[in-house]
């Protein structure tokens, strides 16, 4: 609906008083607006004074001046519970005839009401201590036992409880993903979407006897529903965790598992994955919790996706220049694809051994998720050729691909791939590995490493028919960047060397064709690591 002059006069008077350092009774040396979805923040130090938008989203409703005066006042009571000493009040903006004034005693009448909050120091904000790399983990110590205090002293009733059942939980995440369809294949691939579907759907069937143990441990809250970096200040005096949900009750209410998933979510998108791990650790052993470690996964991937439909909206703003709208649009594939992560790996350092015959397109299948999942690849190919200190890129004469293939060669290639594969899962970071592994006692010396070190993997052997095979290899004579040496004429001898991988355990090795297009591919493959989660 278009406002009529009169009001559009109004609006526009009143965005000048608030950025008029004037109109402010400490007067400021400056003002600065910022402006939210929802919200319009004028900055004037050592003040802030938060005003809502008079918009209706369904899920948020400011659309009455009655609303944003309610939600005001409950911004602040609710706010106070974890930054007690911020929220100043509520201060409403009168008019009399053109001239607007901060108090409710003048003469006129009330056209707004604004939150009046102390200004934080922006040196102290969490993702600042990330930016200048000096976060530490007693920061996230202060954090722990701010949130353990304010989630052991609720006694949660029936009203808050509720939002604890799947039914509840799932209306939620049904929600997101009927909001993001418009958004596949423009800030989420359709396989990527069609996973994260999957894997939730299959949370919810797998796991029932879960959530109904947190609803019967009273692990759901009344808690802070938007518990990401931007939003914890932690100075050397006092710890201040701010600007929670007052919009919407379902949003706020809910498992601590998904108020603290926001913040491990957000830790990791800054490739923060071992504070992550420890925080959240940390939050299970203060809580007595041990069931924390085992859902927080599933949390972490509903919050990733949140924060990519978030910034895909924002991202079709009017307000936004080409430049800014594509920046957000990768933010939100950004946040898609670590969603994409918790659905595929968990959170656990993991490794993804692709495997199978010469051309069956395990390499392509091996960088694909490398370069969305965000994880390092080492390839047995790339690896022979650094060793012999030979080009990646060029094809060695028969003479030095006997050398370079000889078994005394392949021992040092392999042996050399599962140092980098320890090195990587010990210090928490997942890797992708991408090789033939066509000898059964190579296999077995992996996997007897991999179970030495209780680390999350899983072997995936491509498949393709020998047409298919014998084609690609063909392609391979005129195609540029190829680092495998293999050609046709290697098929039969190769192929003749490779053991079937029956001793593999089924519980940590699946099949993927590579007959169809990458796509479709990618969305078997996708859904059956999904179906296998092992976070």
């Amino acid at each position: 609906m278009s406002k009529s002059g009169n009001e559009s006069e109004s609006v526009i008077g009143l965005w000048k008083f608030l950025e008029n350092k004037e109109s402010y009774p400490h007067q400021p040396e400056s003002v600065k607006h910022i402006q939210t979805h929802i919200s319009h923040v004028f900055m004037v130090p050592p003040f802030v004074y938060k005003l809502k938008k008079p918009v209706d989203f369904g899920f948020l409703d400011y659309s009455t001046l009655e609303k944003r005066k309610h939600f005001c006042e409950q911004e602040v009571e609710l706010n106070r519970r974890l930054c007690s000493d911020i929220y100043l009040g509520v201060v409403p903006i009168t008019k009399r005839g053109d001239a607007f004034t901060f108090s409710s005693e003048s003469p006129g009448r009330i056209v707004e009401y604004a939150v009046k909050m102390k200004m934080l120091d922006a040196q102290y904000f969490l993702y600042s201590y990330i930016e200048n790399d000096t976060l530490t983990l007693e920061h996230l110590d202060r954090v722990a036992d701010k949130l353990t205090k304010f989630y052991l002293q609720q006694e949660p009733k029936d009203d808050v409880l509720q939002y604890g059942e799947i039914e509840q939980i799932r209306f939620n995440t049904d929600e997101n993903f009927q909001q993001t369809e418009s958004f596949i294949d423009k800030t989420i691939e359709n396989e990527e979407f069609q996973a994260i579907k999957y894997f939730t759907d299959q949370y919810y069937e797998k796991n029932q006897s879960l959530f109904n143990r947190r609803i019967t441990q009273k692990k759901i809250v009344d808690g802070h529903g938007d518990l990401h970096l931007e939003h914890i200040h932690i100075s050397p005096e006092s710890i201040c965790i701010y600007d929670c949900i007052e919009f919407n009750e379902r949003f706020r209410c809910g498992d601590l598992a998904a108020d603290l998933a926001y913040l491990a979510m957000d830790l990791d998108f800054q490739d923060r994955r071992n504070e992550s791990r420890y925080f959240v650790e940390q939050m299970a052993q203060k809580l007595n919790d041990p069931d924390l470690t085992r859902i927080i996964d599933f949390y972490k991937c509903y919050r990733g996706y949140v924060k990519g439909k978030v910034k895909s909206l924002q991202s079709i703003g009017d307000e936004n220049s080409p430049e800014k709208r594509k920046k957000l649009q990768q933010t939100a594939t950004d946040y898609f694809h670590l969603s994409l992560r918790y659905a595929l790996l968990g959170s656990r350092p993991a490794a993804l051994i692709f495997m199978g015959r010469i051309g069956t397109g395990k390499s392509t299948l091996a960088k694909h998720l490398c370069k969305v999942l965000k994880i390092d690849h080492f390839s047995s190919d790339r690896i022979r050729k650094n060793l012999a200190a030979l080009p990646l890129y060029e094809r060695p004469n028969t003479t030095e691909r006997e050398k370079l293939y000889s078994t005394e060669m392949s021992e040092k290639t392999y042996q050399h791939l599962f140092e980098k594969t320890i090195t990587y899962i010990e210090s928490g970071r997942s890797v992708v590995i991408d090789a033939t592994f066509s000898s059964r006692s190579t296999r077995s010396e992996l996997l007897e490493v991999l179970n030495s070190m209780n680390s999350n993997y899983m072997f995936i052997e491509t498949q393709a028919s020998d047409e298919t095979i014998i084609s690609r290899l063909k392609a391979r004579d005129i195609e540029k960047d190829i680092v495998s040496d293999a050609r046709l004429e290697d098929f039969e001898k190769l192929s003749s060397r490779y053991e079937s991988p029956d001793e593999l355990p089924d519980k940590y090795f699946l099949q993927v064709s590579t007959q169809t297009d990458l796509p479709e591919t990618l969305e078997i493959l996708y859904r059956k690591l999904a179906g296998r989660y092992f976070g």
